[in-house]
């Protein structure tokens, strides 16, 4: 490695400046102060097509020396020698015998005469001897894909002549049957002279081959990297109609090659919808045009056409179809019904008239009705099985067709229906050609068809709905009339169909992404893009090619220069560019791979990046069986927030199925288990294996070395979230922004002051219900969900719509319902609550009506009824004998009974140490202990008796029954005032004797659950919010030491949030520097719970005890968790109304906003299949934002929603999208605050021209403002990152591998890792909220010098240029503290306050409630410390 490279980092030495690439992107000094206005989309230059007419003129002249419908009968080269440019190489080369290759094969010239094509033998060899491009146009079935090519071969036998002829196919798997079906027909061994080749796989022995079928993507690539057709004598390009984006191109290629220096070879075009004049146009010269070729052959059964306009008697709604607006139009299914009533009435008349029964006619008259896509295919159904019970005689078996659709679904499409029934085949465009079903006799075409259309500006996806091609329903009434004579009902008018509907399909390259087709051009080296694509038979608009050139800059597969020189409309190729040509993988997956490699996860990006390519890996399921399989999915993410980890996990699975042989068998049975489609992870694991050897191929191993090897699941998490973020930059999206100060408030409002972290509501349930009468039914709803009655309790609010729900942490770990793990502190009862209501908005309940309900309690003396009003039963609460922290106890002492972890502890008072030793001896008594458990079935849940901890008897709860052996029972319980939980054997249990349970029973625990303050999991050392090992170590060296003294933060719902006090410190402190934890807000009820206990606490010494015990008692009580009266309902026969609920609701449900400029404005939803499909915000106590990042983005036919798919939530650290941004990013403004002294937000994209100043790429230019605190020197450590990721791809001049060794890389894997180890682990405090007019516009500064850059211009990831930050000035620093001392001094203020401005965190405070919570906020005191504010 040179010197100078590697050597840059070195800050012993002196930075020698160099002038920075134009366009080069540095901060921006000028002041962020102004009220930002609401961004608006970037408005787009729309250029057409003019651009073509002059490449094309200029490609015509080159094809004019070429006679492509003219003789070819001189030829006098050889076909090595025509490999040139010389424009005097007119004439044919002679063609070498091949003596030998024969001699060495059976050759049979007898082909089958039966076939349509064979009539046009003679015409077809004729034609191909006589010109170099030949148009053959056949119906499916003619012969033409396998007999063709035989023809030709058997000429070349009879010759004896070299010949060399290659077949492309759309698909892989009609390319592996054609080369089988040949080899079989001519008796050859499979992959000798007939051979195929799909993807880097070869048939084995195919050496001799002389006809080789093949993807047309294998073929394009060959030709791309020989540059030349000479290696065959004949191409045959088969399917050409199709139209995708690989045949385009290939067109493109073989045309300019054949003008080139491959002037002799033979090129077929074949298909059965072909669109002949324009391929005979394409390949046209004045020398002559190609000729076409029909070998069409007529139908064995008539087939009869009917349009909507001819059916008369049917009684059409008026409901005509407009050319702009495709759709089915409001009577579109009743329309289809009535087809299908007129059918079968048809049958039944004529049955008598025919030589068929009408049994025999429902064999055979199976109806195929061709819908737009899956929500049409279910509607359909829907409305047929709604007639059918209405006319109970037309019996149908409805089978959906579509491409999600399960093995089992496939099979029931070729099946038989049972007898009397007829089968009606719901199905997309997938059955015009990829299925056909013999006996349908009747098609139902809407006329059709959704494609994905793609905006180039964005690179955002949209299914469109369309009106199908006359090709296509041709191609569907092709499909009818193989057993008997067929109909064709199109459901639009004759003259729509005639005058409005396109001929041909809009081809692929217009539609679609052209990443591939830019970077196959310039592999071919043959002129820039716009010069190839310009040559398409359907040339791109101009716009689209530069969106996509500027697309392929940002991911890094182009540099911004050609030669050093920037140019708008091409880019030299980059080694990233270079290895994306040769994945089959969108370009975004493709840089997860190399993202992979450089972060030594090489495999799992793999797996990833197939996962995402394949579609319909997760089965569509409707009802229950759509919310079993959205859980099933969530089991594989283990709580990580991630598609792309969950489809990393159920492949790790399915791998280890594969490898062992006896569970081999058991895969098909776990795929439906787990809801998914076993045929597409089949094609997922052969396209890993692709992957794995082409990586193979391109030498892109993983480093091996023990050093190198990621530790544990923890820092693996973290890795692939980082890949993801790298990955798919900018497909990055925030999550509800929470910088609304009253935020937490309504939260909490909503749910009338229960915890949102457990709690859903439901609406539309009036008062005067009495609902409390009902609450196990609301319970019952949760059914569906597994949650336990037990589990939740139903309570009400006073004159309000609303049923609250609240789940119960439970404590049994092993119970299966808790094997789902979620993000964050919300129970997984609220994320399963919530995703109950994806599936179904209602539901119901029945009630009794008020007078009914009043007469039922009082005849059931339910609670009490005092003048008209019900007043349900409630049980007694003795605050007195609570052992919860008192209002006025700032601090406690006493022990740590019990640790699950930091964040669950249980703390026993010292005070009542008494109190629990007389009960230890009362309870461990010989006459208390002398009542045996004998019988196990007398053990039931949630039983309250003695069980042995240590040495001795305590009160313990049970849980459940652990073993169910007759012999040694064992059961799980809770030890009540320990916290801890035991499987205790049957022998060492005690039930309560009537006395202690009339002392015992209802005493509440002699200890609380409390959790650390302030402080929460570190991303950096906990997987998925749990908190790390060392960290619990700490708090139990803390425990066994004895008494332990805490400060209570706050008290809410029964739970304690403390700090732990150390000789060294606050344990809560030095988690934070161990960096086991991180500095966290406290949610609003805790928060408001501090304020309130401050404000007692320093009032306490003028509060009499018994005033101060009567309000002790009211906080216990308000603190204590909700909990119903759980009465049985009345029976159902006296509830005559029913309700329907909507929900259940959270108002931790999340929206989501795009952080690039051209759908900033726009709705954004997550994919109904995503792992996120609930989002909740999982740490509601932390006020930053937080990155979601999605593989990619389709958008509505509207363009104003986005729906996000393969979505991950990041970790939940502070800073962290800024920061991937500032590291993936092409280049990025820093900008700061007006006075210089903290950065504030980010303009990440790929920068200026310095000359206009105007963005290159303004769509997809990302604001992110900032909400920590971002240093000098997190800039200098991500441009270290940057430098360290082009130094493993960096090649010199000449040379084909990286200059990077392998020990080379393993040394600058260990950097990456211990930078980002650096980058993640910082405690970074809040800064106050920074917006402007100037977020989304770069501006030129001259005033900085840019950074040096090691690789120049060949630099993917170039340097950031860093602002000098400026210290604050004392002035300004007095002023805030000033302001500080004002906020202060009003904190005590009784009355109704004018409204503050809180100057240090750029906030209005109206409220003195509002004003006493902000300055307890994390922002606020992270502020404080930035002005050395101490309050006194």
């Amino acid at each position: 490695m040179d010197e100078d490279l590697m050597g840059f980092f070195d800050f012993s030495k002196e930075f020698k400046r160099t002038e920075a690439p134009k366009g080069c992107i540095s901060s921006n000094f000028v002041g962020l102060g102004t009220e930002k206005e609401k961004t608006k989309p970037p408005k787009q230059e729309n250029l057409g097509t003019e651009y073509v007419k002059e490449i094309v003129d200029r490609e015509k002249q080159n094809l004019e020396s070429l006679g492509i419908g003219g003789s070819a009968a001189k030829r006098n080269r050889t076909l090595d020698d025509i490999d040139s440019d010389n424009e005097e190489c007119y004439e044919a080369p002679d063609l070498r015998l091949d003596e030998e290759f024969y001699s060495k094969y059976y050759f049979d010239l007898n082909r089958d005469k039966t076939l349509p094509i064979y009539t046009q033998r003679d015409q077809i060899m004729k034609a191909i001897r006589e010109n170099t491009v030949v148009i053959l146009k056949g119906e499916t079935g003619c012969g033409k894909t396998t007999q063709v090519p035989q023809y030709i071969i058997d000429e070349a036998y009879q010759n004896r002549q070299y010949c060399n002829i290659v077949v492309t196919q759309p698909r892989r798997i009609a390319a592996i049957s054609i080369a089988n079906r040949v080899s079989q027909e001519r008796h050859w061994e499979p992959g000798t002279v007939c051979s195929y080749q799909v993807g880097l796989h070869r048939q084995s022995g195919s050496e001799d081959a002389r006809l080789l079928y093949c993807t047309t993507g294998v073929l394009l690539n060959f030709l791309i990297n020989h540059k030349t057709l000479t290696h065959y004598t004949h191409i045959v390009l088969d399917e050409v109609h199709e139209r995708d984006q690989e045949m385009d191109f290939l067109l493109i290629v073989v045309r300019r090659l054949l003008a080139t220096n491959s002037r002799h070879v033979k090129v077929i075009l074949m298909s059965a919808t072909i669109d002949s004049r324009e391929f005979v146009q394409y390949f046209a010269t004045k020398n002559g045009i190609p000729p076409v070729i029909n070998a069409s052959h007529g139908r064995k059964y008539p087939l009869v056409k009917f349009y909507r306009d001819q059916l008369k008697n049917m009684q059409w709604q008026e409901d005509q179809p407009n050319p702009d607006e495709p759709g089915m139009g409001s009577h579109g299914y009743s329309a289809a019904i009535k087809i299908l009533l007129v059918i079968d009435n048809m049958e039944r008349r004529t049955e008598g008239q025919s030589q068929r029964s009408y049994e025999e006619n429902l064999k055979t008259g199976s109806v195929l009705i061709f819908l737009p896509g899956i929500n049409e295919i279910d509607n359909m159904a829907e409305s047929i099985d709604h007639v059918m019970q209405e006319n109970p005689a037309l019996k149908v078996s409805i089978i959906r067709c579509h491409s999600l659709m399960t093995p089992d679904s496939q099979r029931d499409v070729f099946a038989s229906p049972p007898v009397g029934y007829r089968k009606i085949i719901l199905t997309t465009n997938i059955a015009e050609s990829s299925i056909t079903v013999p006996d349908v006799s009747y098609v139902i075409d809407f006329c059709l068809a959704k494609v994905l259309v793609t905006d180039t500006a964005t690179n955002f996806s949209s299914l469109r709905l369309v009106w199908a091609s006359k090709s296509n329903c041709r191609q569907r009434a092709g499909r009818v009339g193989r057993l008997r004579s067929g109909r064709v009902y199109r459901m639009v008018p004759k003259s729509f169909y005639m005058k409005h509907m396109l001929e041909f399909g809009v081809p692929e390259m217009l539609r679609s992404p052209l990443e591939s087709s830019v970077l196959k051009a310039k592999e071919l080296n043959m002129g820039p893009p716009i010069e190839m694509l310009a040559l398409a038979l359907s040339p791109p608009k101009l716009s689209d090619i530069r969106n996509t050139i500027l697309l392929l800059k940002e991911v890094g597969a182009l540099y911004p220069t050609v030669d050093g020189n920037y140019v708008e409309l091409d880019g030299d190729l980059t080694p990233w560019g270079s290895i994306m040509t040769r994945l089959p993988l969108d370009i975004r997956l493709s840089r997860l791979v190399l993202l992979g490699y450089v972060f030594n996860c090489l495999d799992e990006a793999i797996v990833m990046a197939a996962g995402l390519s394949v579609r319909g890996l997760y089965l569509q399921e409707a009802g229950f069986q759509s919310y079993e399989a959205y859980w099933m999915h969530y089991v594989f993410a283990d709580g990580s927030s991630s598609d792309l980890v969950a489809i990393w996990r159920f492949y790790k699975t399915y791998l280890n199925m594969c490898e062992n042989r006896i569970m081999q068998e058991s895969a098909a049975q776990w795929a439906r288990r787990y809801h998914i489609s076993l045929r597409s992870l089949k094609e997922m694991h052969l396209l890993v294996q692709e992957l794995q050897y082409r990586c193979n191929k391109l030498r892109l191993h993983p480093v091996q070395l023990q050093s190198c090897q990621i530790k544990d699941d923890r820092e693996r998490a973290l890795i692939l979230k980082i890949l993801i973020a790298g990955a798919f930059y900018p497909n990055y999206f925030i999550r509800s922004n929470k910088f609304n100060p009253d935020y937490g408030r309504n939260t909490y409002q909503v749910l009338g002051g229960y915890d949102p972290c457990r709690t859903v509501y439901f609406t539309h349930f009036e008062p005067r219900y009495m609902g409390e009468l009902y609450t196990r039914r609301i319970k019952d709803l949760f059914s569906e969900a597994k949650i336990p009655p037990e589990n939740m309790d139903v309570n009400f609010q006073v004159g309000s719509e609303k049923i609250f729900v609240t789940f119960k942490q439970t404590e049994d770990e092993m119970d299966q319902l808790n094997l789902i793990q979620v993000p964050g502190r919300i129970l997984t009862d609220v994320y399963k609550a919530v995703r109950l209501r994806i599936g179904k908005q209602y539901r119901p309940i029945r009630v009794m009506e008020l007078p009914h309900a009043i007469q039922y309690v009082q005849e059931n003396k339910i609670g009490t009824v005092i003048e008209g009003q019900w007043h349900p039963p409630s049980k007694p609460f003795n605050a007195g004998l609570m052992a919860l922290p008192s209002v006025y106890d700032k601090n406690m002492i006493g022990y740590i009974t019990h640790i699950v972890s930091c964040g669950k502890f249980f703390f026993q008072p010292l005070e009542l140490a008494d109190s629990i030793t007389n009960m230890s001896e009362h309870i461990n008594s010989p006459k208390n202990l002398s009542h045996y458990v004998v019988d196990a079935g007398s053990i039931t849940k949630n039983l309250k008796l003695l069980a042995k901890r240590v040495d001795d008897f305590q009160r313990a709860q049970v849980i459940r029954v652990e073993t169910h052996s007759h012999q040694y029972p064992k059961f799980r319980v809770r030890f009540i005032d320990y916290g801890d939980i035991a499987v205790v054997p049957m022998d060492q249990l005690r039930f309560m004797s009537n006395q202690l349970k009339r002392e015992y029973d209802d005493l509440p625990p002699r200890c609380f659950e409390c959790r650390l303050a302030l402080v929460q999991p570190a991303a950096l050392t906990s997987n998925y919010n749990r908190w790390p090992i060392k960290a619990n170590e700490m708090v139990r060296k803390i425990a066994m030491d004895g008494r332990v003294e805490m400060e209570i933060y706050s008290l809410v719902n029964n739970v304690a949030a403390v700090f732990i006090k150390m000789r060294e410190g606050v344990l809560n402190d030095k988690l934070v520097e161990k960096n086991y934890a991180r500095r966290s807000d406290e949610d609003f009820a805790s928060i408001q719970d501090h304020d309130f206990r401050l404000r007692k606490q320093e009032r306490s010494f003028h509060v009499p005890r018994a005033e101060r015990k009567q309000v002790n008692e009211e906080y216990l009580r308000v603190s204590r968790l909700p909990q119903d009266a759980d009465l049985s309902p009345p029976p159902m026969h006296k509830c005559q109304t029913v309700v329907r609920l909507k929900g259940p609701y959270s108002p931790l449900e999340a929206s989501m906003f795009s952080t690039i400029r051209a759908s900033a404005c726009k709705t954004v939803r997550i994919d109904p299949l995503s792992v996120n499909s609930v989002l909740l915000d999982s740490n509601p106590q932390d006020r930053h934002d937080q990155l979601i990042v999605s593989a990619s983005v389709t958008t509505s036919n509207n363009n104003q929603v986005l729906t996000v798919r393969g979505s991950t939530v990041m970790p939940n650290t502070h800073g962290f999208g800024a920061l991937m941004a500032l590291i993936f990013c092409p280049t990025v403004q820093i900008k700061c605050n007006k006075e210089c002294t903290k950065f504030v937000s980010l303009l990440a994209g790929l920068g200026y021209n310095p000359e206009t100043m105007e963005p290159y790429y303004e769509d997809h230019d990302v604001v992110m403002n900032l909400d920590v605190n971002l240093l000098e020197d997190d800039v200098r450590l991500i441009n270290q990152m940057r430098y360290n990721i082009d130094t493993i791809f960096f090649k010199y001049e000449g040379e084909d591998a990286p200059a990077v060794s392998e020990g080379d890389r393993s040394i600058v894997f260990n950097q990456l890792r211990c930078l980002l180890s650096r980058l993640l682990s910082k405690d970074r405090c809040y800064i106050e909220p920074h917006s402007s007019n100037l977020d989304n516009v770069w501006e030129k500064l001259d005033n900085l010098e840019p950074q040096s850059e090691p690789y120049g211009k060949r630099a993917i990831f170039p340097m950031h240029t860093i602002p000098e930050l400026q210290n604050e000035d004392t002035t300004a620093r007095l002023v805030l503290q000033e302001n500080c001392k004002r906020l202060y001094s009003w904190r005590t203020f009784d009355g109704v306050l004018q409204p503050l401005d809180c100057k240090l965190c750029n906030q209005r405070l109206e409220t003195v409630s509002q004003l006493r919570l902000h300055l307890l906020s994390q922002l606020h005191r992270d502020r404080e410390k930035q002005i050395g504010f101490q309050d006194n």
